[in-house]
This record gives structure tokens, C-alpha cells and sequence, in this order.
């Protein structure tokens, strides 16, 4: 019996050794075939587990980066990428209102692989409570409203301010203020400012990263008459009529309404305040002056007020048409100049008593022939007229055809187209001027003429008389 037990026994260590080889073997052969691989990645974190109304202040980073290393078959290390890791921060047990280090847990898909201790191993977070809370406003009045008139309970909408952020920040905040300023108002003030907060402290407190239901408020402040006070518009009472041509372009007063007080039954019944009668009979200006107010019985200024008005006056516009000779400047003794037209049409706008009283004479039109030489020319005329307010609407033609020549004196004229006479058969008589002709004196020419005369009496006798200054060849 002993002796079977230990052949069984010494079989079994013979089975477990040889199990064991073997697995060595197959071991050793499949790191000879598939060896490890280490490989670095980098993974984005995810953070869980946020309690709600609990805002994270802390690391600023949504999916803030993990380094993992990770090691294995090469066969299976090869084939994983970052979908296969996932890091989670887990925020759960995290408490609220200071800085906590959270582990960054590793998971991986593939069991087959060794993870190291991933880079950072922890984050710090810091988690805040979220608040909502309704901050009041308050309305700042600066100045006053005018005399006479009184300021009613303002309103403003809305009147609180929600505000949402974390408890830190919202109960920094103590109120919200609005601030209006009055300048002697005498109507009703609709403003929408913009609201400034306070910290419990009574400083400026900065709103950034809170949510606001609104950043402006409406603010109405009502203001009306007082009961013995009303505010009157100023008419003016012209009299008379401007003088022919001219007409009241408009009437302004300065202030155009004024401040009265009486007694509260005579200012409820309708009344008008207008000035003292101001004759404008004759005028052809613009008239300013400081006139007084004419006001009903019971009724007085609630303070002395310097009352200036103007009327603008101006003159009826209309057009006139003259038709005025050119006048030629600039052309010189040895120039002569042909224009064509003589005339132009000239049309002028502006003020008919100016048109009414403007001569032809005033009206001047010139062509300016300054330093030009002989040619052909077409030139536009200027017009000059008074500076009287008037604007030249036309001229026709606008354009003026101008030839220039020079001036042909007569002892050129006769030089240039010398005459060949006949005196006798054969014989020729050149009249000319200066030196064209040979030289001879009066009495030798006047001989020569008087010999031949007799053959030609009729074509030579009126010929006699002009020869002293001329010659004959």
C-alpha cells in the first residue's frame, strides 16, 4: 500500500514538473514570436459625478490632458489607441469651498496590458455652490426739476435684479443702483440706465462671470406744473406789412415760453401770453429786438426774463433776361478781332426789388483776347454783374467764335499789291511806295510823267497829284 502511494505521488510531481516546463517553453517561445512593447499616450480627462446647482471653479480646463504609459504584447499594444483608455476625475465625495486633490482614475478596455501610474496622478478642483438671488435697485436723483414744476414717485422696473453665480461672488453683493440726472426738467423723464452694484462694504462690486435676468432698468420720473405756476408759450403780435417785394420768411422767440404764477383758479382758465405789438410796416431785413410780454390781468413772470425776437425777412425771388453787346479786352493796335454773335442772352436770378432797380449798364459781358495770337478762336464769355445777391443762371451762346488778324497799315496794303500801269506803248508805270521804286526825286518824276502825259492824258492826270511821295520806275 505505501509503496503504491508513493509511485502515485512520484507520478504526480513528474506531471506538475512536466506541466511546468512545458509552460516555460511555450512562454519563452511566444516572447521569441509576440515580445512586449511600452508605449506613451495622451488621453483627455473627463470629470463625473458634479452634484447639481455646484458649479466647478477649478482646473479651468474642461478635459484638462493625461499622460498614460501602458505595456504588453506587441501584437495587442500595436492595435490600441486613445479609445481604448479612459480618465475620469471623479467629483462626487468632492466638498464644496476649498481646493481638493482628485486621483485620475485609469481604465482600460484590454486586460492584457500593465498601466503605470498615469501623469499628473492627481488634479486639484475646487467646486462652488450656484445661488440665485434677487438684488435690489436703488434710484440715485441728481439736480432738481424747474421752478414750478414738482417730481412724482418714481418707478422703476423692474425693481430687483436676479443674479445667478456662486454663493461666494452673490452674497459679496449688497444692492444695485441706477442714476438719473435732472437739469430744470419740466416734462416727464423715461430713461434706461445702467445699473452699477455695491459689495456690503459700499464699493464697487464687478458682476463678471455672474448671470443677470438684465443689466438696464426703466426708470420713469414723473414731473408736473406746480398748482400756482404754469408754463406758457410765448406768441408773437407783428403788426403792419414789409415793404413791396419782400415778405416774413418766420417769427422766433428766445425763450419761446416763460414761467407765470397767479392764482390757481385764473391759470386753470385758457390764456394766451404774447409779446407787445412789434410793427414791422416798411421793413426789407431780418429785425431783432427785446420786447415785453402783455399778460392778462392776475397773471405776472414768476421771475424777470429778457424776451428777444426775430423776424426773418427776405425778398421775393424772380428772373430778368438782358441782351448785352460783347465788350473785347486785351486786343491790341496791330490785332483787329471778328467775333461771332455780337450779343449774348444773359439770364439772372435773385431778388426782384435787386432785378427791379439793375440797369443794362450794370450788366457787363466781356471776352478776354489777353496774349492771343492771330487764329481762330472760341472762347466763353464772362459775365460781371453788382454783388447784390444776384446768380447768374444762362448766357447763349455760351460759347463766342473770335478769328484775330493782324492790321494791315495803307502803305503796306499798296506795297503788297503794286500796280503795273500802262503810260504808252511799250512802256509800263510801276507805282510804289518808299523803297520799292528806284530812286529819283519829285521833280525828275513829275518831268517824266508830265513827257508822257500827253499821250495818255486821261489815265496819267490823276496820277500827277499823288506822285510827289512816290516813284516811278
Amino acid at each position: 500500500m505505501m509503496r503504491v502511494a508513493r509511485s502515485l505521488i512520484a507520478n504526480l510531481v513528474t506531471l506538475i514538473l512536466s506541466f511546468i516546463l512545458a509552460v516555460i517553453i511555450w512562454v519563452n517561445a511566444m516572447q521569441v514570436d509576440d515580445p512586449d512593447l511600452k508605449r506613451v499616450l495622451q488621453i483627455p480627462a473627463t470629470f463625473v459625478g458634479l452634484p447639481e446647482d455646484v458649479t466647478r471653479l477649478s482646473p479651468a480646463d474642461d478635459n484638462p490632458p493625461v499622460l498614460i504609459t501602458y505595456e504588453g504584447p506587441t501584437s495587442i499594444v500595436s492595435a490600441l489607441d486613445q479609445t481604448d483608455f479612459t480618465a475620469i476625475i471623479d467629483l462626487s465625495e468632492v466638498p464644496l469651498g476649498s481646493d481638493v486633490t482628485v486621483p485620475v482614475e485609469i481604465q482600460a478596455e484590454n486586460t492584457d496590458i500593465v498601466l503605470e501610474a498615469p501623469i499628473p496622478e492627481t488634479v486639484t478642483v475646487r467646486l462652488e455652490k450656484l445661488v440665485t438671488r434677487e438684488i435690489d435697485v436703488q434710484l440715485d436723483i441728481r439736480g432738481d426739476v424747474a421752478r414750478g414744476h414738482t417730481m412724482g414717485e418714481p418707478l422703476i422696473d423692474p425693481p430687483v435684479i436676479t443674479v445667478t453665480g456662486t454663493e461666494t461672488e452673490v452674497d459679496l453683493l449688497d444692492f444695485a443702483q441706477v442714476t438719473i440726472f435732472l437739469n430744470d426738467d419740466t416734462q416727464t423723464r423715461i430713461e434706461s440706465p445702467q445699473a452699477l452694484f455695491f459689495n456690503r462694504q459700499g464699493r464697487v462690486a464687478s458682476v463678471s462671470g455672474l448671470q443677470l435676468n438684465t443689466e438696464q432698468v426703466e426708470v420713469t420720473i414723473p414731473i408736473n406744473e406746480s398748482a400756482d405756476f404754469a408754463n406758457k408759450v410765448i406768441t408773437a403780435d407783428i403788426v403792419g406789412e414789409v415793404a413791396p417785394g419782400y415778405r416774413v420768411l418766420g417769427v422766433t422767440i428766445e425763450p419761446s415760453s416763460v414761467l407765470v404764477t397767479g392764482l390757481p383758479t385764473r391759470l386753470a382758465q385758457p390764456f394766451r401770453v404774447q409779446t407787445e405789438p412789434i410793427d414791422i410796416t416798411g421793413l426789407t431785413e431780418t429785425f431783432q429786438d427785446q420786447v415785453s410780454l402783455d399778460l392778462p390781468i392776475g397773471i405776472t413772470l414768476d421771475s424777470v426774463t429778457e424776451i428777444t425776437v426775430t423776424v426773418q425777412i427776405e425778398p421775393f425771388s424772380s428772373t430778368k433776361i438782358y441782351n448785352q453787346p460783347i465788350e473785347l479786352l486785351g486786343i491790341t493796335e496791330t490785332l483787329e478781332a471778328t467775333i461771332s454773335p455780337n450779343t449774348v442772352r444773359v439770364v439772372l436770378f435773385g431778388p426782384s426789388p435787386v432785378l427791379d432797380t439793375l440797369t443794362e449798364q450794370e450788366v457787363r459781358v466781356t471776352l478776354d483776347l489777353f496774349d492771343l495770337e492771330p487764329g481762330e478762336y472760341a472762347l466763353e464769355p464772362d459775365v460781371d454783374v453788382p454783388d447784390r445777391g444776384l446768380e447768374l443762371r444762362s448766357i447763349q451762346p455760351a460759347v463766342i467764335e473770335v478769328v484775330i488778324t493782324e492790321v494791315m497799315t495803307p502803305t503796306e496794303e499798296i506795297t503788297e499789291t503794286e500796280s503795273l500801269l500802262p503810260i504808252a506803248p511799250g512802256l509800263l508805270l510801276v507805282v510804289g511806295a518808299g523803297d520799292t521804286a528806284a530812286s529819283a526825286s519829285p521833280a525828275v518824276l513829275s518831268s517824266s510823267v508830265q513827257a508822257v502825259s500827253t499821250q495818255l492824258p486821261i489815265l496819267i492826270q490823276p496820277i500827277v497829284a499823288w506822285l510827289p511821295n512816290h516813284k516811278i520806275i
